[in-house]
C-alpha cells in the first residue's frame, strides 16, 4: 500500500486585478461627474507597485464571474459611475489603501494663545 496520497486540490483564488495605463485626458473625460473629486469623498490610494499614475484597475469580486473596471488618477480610484471606493474594492486590490479627498483649501489653523 502507498503512502502517496493524491494533493488536496487547490482552493481556487480570485484573480489579481489588472491595471491598464491610459492617457490621462481620456480617463478624466470617462469620469464624468466625478471629476474632479470633491473633498471628503472616499478614495483608494493604488500600492506603488501597481506601477500605475492614470488608467484603469480591472477587479473580480467573484470567482467565475465578469470583473468591473475602475477609472485611476494620480495612482487614486475616487467616486465614479461604478461606485464609491470602500474597504470591498480596497480588499480586492492587495496594498491599496482607503483615504478621504483632501481638501485643497483648508480652512486655516487658529493661531496659538
Amino acid at each position: 500500500m502507498s503512502d502517496d496520497l493524491p494533493d488536496e486540490p487547490e482552493t481556487p483564488r480570485l484573480p489579481d486585478p489588472i491595471y491598464l495605463l491610459l492617457e490621462r485626458t481620456d480617463v478624466i473625460s470617462y469620469m464624468g461627474r466625478g471629476y474632479p473629486p470633491r473633498p471628503g469623498t472616499p478614495c483608494l490610494v493604488l500600492p506603488p507597485e501597481a506601477e500605475l499614475t492614470d488608467g484603469a484597475v480591472c477587479v473580480y469580486p467573484e470567482l467565475g464571474r465578469p470583473g468591473y473596471t475602475w477609472w485611476v488618477l494620480d495612482s487614486t480610484v475616487y467616486v465614479q459611475d461604478a461606485g464609491t471606493p470602500d474597504e470591498a474594492l480596497a480588499g480586492l486590490i492587495p496594498g491599496s489603501v482607503l483615504q478621504h479627498v483632501p481638501d485643497p483649501n483648508p480652512d486655516p489653523q487658529p493661531p496659538l494663545s
